[in-house]
């Protein structure tokens, strides 16, 4: 989700007209619960962020208050959002790009304590053991966490905050498999089949998020993530996968622009590992009947991901950094970022793009593993893996 690019040059979409009235309605809510008893903000970090914020109101600040919010390269937002936020709170917004998802994770823990930025956002399930290892971040427990299901708020110590969520999912080239009259296939053992040898590129898992995403749907699938021999029963289907001429590939950029059969690609590779969220943003005409998309989704190979954004820690300017996080669950920046960057609000109120509720595949039951279990396995699992395919 965050190492490489978005999948595609999305097709202009229609934008629910839902959300200018409810951007319109919270920046007033909020501007009148700042004026009613908001604070300037200090530059010192407390322990933990303070009441004013915890309590649900957002405060104004002093005016030219700024604050620094580390991302990754991928992070996108609309000017008119942005401007939304500072015109409610006079805070405004400095974004400093670091890189992928892992260089901006890792780049954040050198500096812990000391930080160059009040917030960081982008880190995800796989990257949190590292982090709260070196108390990367201050807990801060936001309000707008009563909209967003439990399922993605995964630590109780609400050090980070879920954002946003997408799925890594096998992607098939509809056209192709109509061409050969072939059933497209639905399970990963459906991959393996001699009639799809030489079909499937994938992304290497120690340089790409959706390929290590796809190494951990398979480690989720097949099972056998604590057995470091070679008879572990997710490597064994590596092994297989190896054997029907799966290609591995530097990112996510190579795979679907390049080897990828389908509309984005140029060659021959009708199986790609890439997003849920590709079929929307390649439909260019918006009367195409969802069957005639021309990529679509095996929804059981799904592995899910979370991102999240916490306040780090020394950040000088923690409790505007709150109400920042508070604003990033509010509707304007949810339904905002789709079209931006590619993934699904985790505020359960958002409405998604037309295109998106008409083209996406809906996964009922994604992949996922806990993220201690991620955290204390997943460099071993990527060098067993490589010793298969190096």
């Amino acid at each position: 989700m965050t190492t490489d690019p978005p999948p595609a040059n999305p097709a202009p979409v229609r934008r629910p007209t839902r959300l200018v009235l409810v951007g319109l309605a919270l920046v007033l809510a909020v501007v009148a619960a700042a004026c009613g008893g908001g604070e300037s903000s200090k530059d010192d970090t407390p322990a933990t962020v303070g009441p004013a914020i915890s309590q649900g109101q957002l405060p104004t600040f002093d005016p030219g208050t700024t604050i620094t919010v580390v991302t990754h390269d991928s992070f996108a937002v609309s000017e008119d959002v942005l401007t939304q936020f500072t015109d409610a709170t006079n805070v405004e917004v400095r974004l400093v790009p670091s890189g992928d998802a892992v260089a901006a994770v890792n780049k954040a823990i050198l500096t812990a304590g000391d930080p160059e930025g009040d917030v960081l956002f982008g880190i995800d399930e796989n990257l949190l053991a590292s982090a709260f290892a070196a108390d990367l971040f201050v807990p801060y427990e936001a309000r707008g966490l009563s909209t967003v299901p439990e399922q993605y708020q995964v630590d109780p110590e609400h050090r980070v905050t879920p954002i946003d969520h997408g799925d890594v999912c096998i992607n098939y080239d509809r056209t192709w498999f109509r061409e050969k009259d072939l059933e497209v296939p639905t399970s990963f053992e459906d991959l393996l089949d001699p009639e799809l040898k030489g079909k499937l590129v994938v992304e290497d898992p120690s340089s790409s998020t959706p390929g290590l995403a796809f190494l951990l749907a398979t480690v989720a699938a097949q099972g056998g993530g604590d057995d470091d021999s070679s008879s572990a029963a997710w490597l064994q289907y590596w092994q297989k996968l190896k054997d029907n001429g799966v290609k591995v590939v530097d990112g996510w950029e190579t795979a679907y622009n390049v080897d990828f059969s389908g509309s984005a690609g140029k060659g021959d590779r009708p199986l790609v590992v890439s997003y849920a969220s590709s079929p929307p943003v390649e439909v260019t005409d918006p009367s195409t009947p969802p069957e005639d998309a021309p990529t679509g989704v095996l929804a059981d190979t799904c592995y899910r991901q979370t991102e999240f954004a916490g306040i780090l820690r020394g950040a000088g300017k923690a409790e505007a950094a709150g109400a920042f996080i508070e604003f990033m669950l509010s509707l304007p920046f949810q339904e905002d970022m789709p079209e931006q960057m590619y993934v699904y609000p985790v505020n359960s109120q958002a409405v998604l793009p037309e295109a998106w509720e008409r083209y996406t595949t809906p996964v009922e039951d994604p992949l996922a593993l806990p993220f201690e279990e991620v955290g204390a396995r997943r460099e071993a699992w990527i060098q067993q893996w490589a010793g298969l395919f190096r």
